[in-house]
């Protein structure tokens, strides 16, 4: 049936200029099968010429002359287009062609405008915050702004469904041979780079004819059975198949993102920050000494200090894989074991010689000063001077 409808199709659009859809004249006189049978095969034609954007008209056509307030036609316009489902957009091309909303054989007596109500109730509920094009109605000149990204990412998610729409129109023209398998849609978005941010836009596209798919199946409402009654129950499952393969996939790239996603790369923290609350003594007047600044410990890999009250000379070492750091007023990142103090009997002329040391020489310093060692703990405070760093 589905094919001699798409020969007719091709046929209809070739009469440009008239308006070739299903009329309801003389409908008062039909019996009950009749009036089904008209009204399958109207939505069955509008299914075939048209999508939910371009019925869309029609349904806000059928507002206007149904009591809708202008804002409330507005609303409903403001929406994105793919939430008017064929549906809806045929029931209400069908009113305005003469249908009648109420019929005692036919739906149990139901109000065919009270469910198209309750439609475009969700449908504005749901795209209260849709964003649309603006356009100004007196000079007619749009406001040509440059794209936002989520509009450049929706409209290249919109050019990776070309093949997903392939399908669903190869579907509608031979549903029997149809295997909703065979075309493998994971394999296939991933051969169009879709992104997880594609991904969701997608699945967004096509959850509204699924899950609709899926009511059809087990609804009791006549109109939506009807809508897809020229489907065998195998090919009604097949289609819903296509459809949940399409989120399925969906899911599967957005979370393959989520996993393969590089961890953000941590911010250096200012050193100022580090070392605001750090402790130590600038310098010593006496024995002419003076501190450096105290971020150049962040990074180190040894660090010598000197306390002016206990007289005590220390170096702090780090391990082969860390370095020095600053943690309020303790320095961290350093080997326990090794870095020790030694306790100078001449400061002033051994400090000195600390001073114009070079690196073979400061390796063997501590060692070759006669006192005992002591560990070392991290604490820095106002008696510490911090006088240099490698």
């Amino acid at each position: 049936m589905a094919t001699k409808l798409k020969k007719a199709s091709i046929a209809i659009r070739q009469n440009k200029g008239r308006d070739l859809s299903p009329k309801w004249d003389g409908h008062e006189t039909m019996t009950a099968d009749q009036f089904m049978k008209h009204f399958r095969t109207s939505m069955e034609w509008y299914r075939l010429e048209s999508s939910g954007k371009e019925l869309k008209p029609k349904v806000i056509n059928w507002m206007s002359g149904n009591g809708y307030t202008k804002d409330q036609i507005k609303a409903f316009k403001d929406t994105k287009d793919n939430r008017c489902g064929t549906t809806m957009g045929s029931i209400a091309a069908n009113l305005l062609r003469g249908m009648p909303a109420v019929r005692a054989d036919f739906n149990e007596g139901r109000n065919t405008a009270e469910w198209l109500n309750k439609a475009i109730k969700a449908v504005i509920e749901e795209g209260k915050n849709d964003e649309v094009e603006s356009e100004d109605p007196v000079t007619e000149v749009k406001i040509t702004a440059q794209p936002t990204i989520q509009e450049r990412v929706k409209e290249a998610a919109m050019k990776m469904t070309v093949e997903i729409e392939d399908a669903i129109e190869s579907f509608q023209t031979d549903p029997e041979t149809f295997d909703p398998k065979a075309f493998k849609l994971l394999n296939l978005l991933r051969g169009r780079q879709v992104k997880a941010a594609h991904a969701r836009i997608i699945k967004e596209l096509y959850s509204r004819n699924y899950h609709e798919l899926v009511e059809a199946a087990t609804t009791k409402d006549e109109q939506l059975k009807e809508a897809y009654a020229h489907l065998s129950k195998a090919n009604l499952k097949k289609i819903t198949l296509f459809y949940n393969e399409i989120l399925t996939a969906c899911d599967m790239l957005a979370q393959e993102a989520k996993v393969n996603k590089k961890p953000r790369a941590k911010k250096p923290t200012d050193k100022s920050k580090i070392v605001a609350k750090m402790k130590y003594l600038k310098q010593d007047d006496k024995l002419k000494i003076v501190s450096i600044n105290p971020e150049d410990i962040i990074g180190a890999k040894e660090l010598w200090v000197f306390n002016v009250k206990t007289r005590k000379l220390g170096k702090y070492v780090t391990t082969e894989f860390s370095e020095l750091n600053i943690k309020g007023t303790t320095i961290t990142g350093f080997n326990e074991n090794t870095s020790m103090q030694k306790t100078l009997r001449k400061p002033e002329e051994q400090l000195k010689e600390l001073k114009s040391a070079g690196k073979v020489v400061l390796r063997k310093f501590l060692d070759d000063i006669k006192a005992v060692d002591i560990k070392l703990n991290g604490r820095i405070n106002e008696d510490t001077v911090l006088l240099k760093v490698q």
